[in-house]
């Protein structure tokens, strides 16, 4: 008959044993005491059970008779084993704990007090299981795998080798967590989401379902991650990048970001978005930096991001905007939606190409076109329309509805409200030109030239 070992002259009711658990998160050791050792017989609810040498079973474990334990197992008080458990060599089951049907343990592995490990569940070479910790069915923990306390793993969730999952984590079911990876306490992993390998979660981060995170990221506290991550993401405390976008490898988010934007969204390889940036409803393709306290945000439509964007530290992009490739706002610079107040609103639109330098403001409709650059202080008001080729200089001022085709405006020139340029008009430094001038196709006005409201010019000028 199978055998288990108690303490002499104790009866089996008196089980004696001694446990050092050591520092939080290691297995800890059961052993018997060894002194005056009687063999009695198992439990008699388990006459069938197929038991090893050297195990210890506290008499008021419930064994199914189908169980198999291998040689130096401990079994503590009130442990139940269902149907066809499997328990390698010296694995260790501690009190109130449960194991469901078919589930194998392998050598080594440790289950703390009032762990519930489900049907078909697998546990590798030494992986702990903390106390009060579940294991839903059909999860696999593969080697030297540690869940902490009151953690829960959801159903068909597979944990592979060498991974620390923390205190009161949760992970629902289907999802996977890659090798050497780790997950700080209070930690959520959502249905069906994938973790890559040398992972790091953050305290309280989550992780929401379906999402996709690549191999060697850093996620901060208390961050909310949507979407499809490539390798070596960094994420800050306190991020939030929602809405199924899929991002580039080596992206860098910092502290307090926000993202919003759907399946549609594209973030290329190396993006960096600064700290406390905002984008809303974007679609982005290409390359993108965000310096710090930058905002983007869509209207009624998507805002879209096109390729080489670098939009600096303090800008604001608001509203219903299209920005497109080769695009760089400055620090300071803002970019406004229009009113909609009035239907004749123009949407505004950055083109390829465009350049907005540092603390340029681009007012409510403006539409730059391809290859616009528009320098350092300057300010475009409402519902002006740029064309291809046009460049606005530092500290240069145009009015609203404005229409500048292909032309230059130089430094600390003045446009007043309603101006038309022609293409390859060139409006010298200083230059002051009133409401409604028109200045045509390749004329020039001189650097302190002035040009009256309403006039024409046909050819270059200093004064009209």
């Amino acid at each position: 008959m199978a055998t288990t070992k108690t303490r002499a002259g104790a009866g089996t009711a008196a089980k004696v044993r001694k446990r050092d658990t050591g520092e939080a998160g290691n297995r800890g050791e059961f052993a018997a005491v060894t002194r005056d050792e009687a063999e009695v017989a198992i439990s008699q609810a388990a006459p069938g059970a197929e038991v090893g040498e050297e195990v210890e079973i506290d008499p008021s474990a419930r064994i199914d008779e189908s169980a198999r334990i291998g040689d130096g197992c401990v079994i503590g008080a009130d442990v139940t084993l269902g149907p066809d458990v499997t328990l390698g060599e010296g694995v260790v089951i501690g009190d109130g704990s449960t194991v469901g049907a078919g589930t194998r343990i392998d050598d080594g592995a440790w289950l703390a007090e009032a762990v519930t490990a489900g049907e078909g569940v697998s546990i590798g070479e030494g992986s702990i299981v903390q106390e009060r910790a579940a294991l839903h069915d059909g999860v696999i923990l593969r080697e030297d795998v540690s869940v902490g306390a009151g953690s829960r793993i959801g159903r068909d969730t597979q944990v592979d080798p060498d991974t620390r999952i923390g205190a009161h984590v949760t992970v629902d079911e289907n999802a996977r967590i890659g090798e050497s990876s780790e997950l700080a306490d209070n930690a959520v992993i959502r249905h069906s989401a994938v973790i890559g390998e040398q992972v790091s979660i953050g305290k309280s981060a989550e992780i929401q379902a379906g999402a996709t995170v690549g191999d060697g990221s850093t996620i901060g506290s208390r961050s909310r991650l949507e979407g499809k991550f490539g390798d070596e993401l960094s994420v800050g405390s306190r991020a939030r990048l929602l809405g199924a976008a899929t991002w580039g490898q080596r992206v860098r988010i910092g502290d307090g970001v926000k993202v919003q934007s759907d399946e549609r969204s594209r973030f290329a390889d190396d993006t960096d978005l600064g700290e406390k940036a905002t984008i809303t409803d974007a679609v982005v393709t290409g390359e993108l930096s965000m310096g710090e306290g930058a905002s983007i945000k869509g209207g009624k439509e998507p805002a879209t991001l096109e390729g080489d964007i670098a939009i600096g530290a303090d800008a604001t992009l608001t509203g219903a905007i299209h920005v497109y490739a080769g695009v760089e706002v400055g620090e300071s610079a803002q970019v406004e939606s229009p009113s909609g107040r009035y239907p004749e609103d123009v949407t505004t639109e950055l083109d390829a190409d465009c350049e907005v330098l540092d603390r340029a403001h681009i007012h409510s409709g403006v539409r730059l076109g391809a290859r616009t650059l528009v320098g350092s202080s300057a300010e475009v008001g409402k519902q002006a329309v740029t064309t291809v080729g046009t460049e606005i200089g530092d500290r240069a001022i145009v009015g609203d509805f404005s229409r500048l085709n292909g032309s230059v405006v130089s430094d600390d020139a003045r446009i007043g409200h309603g101006v038309e340029t022609g293409h390859a008009a060139d409006v010298g430094e200083r230059s002051f030109i009133e409401d409604n001038a028109v200045i045509e196709a390749y004329a020039r006005v001189e650097d302190d030239g002035y040009v009256r409201r309403g006039e024409i010019v046909r050819e270059a000028t200093t004064t009209v």
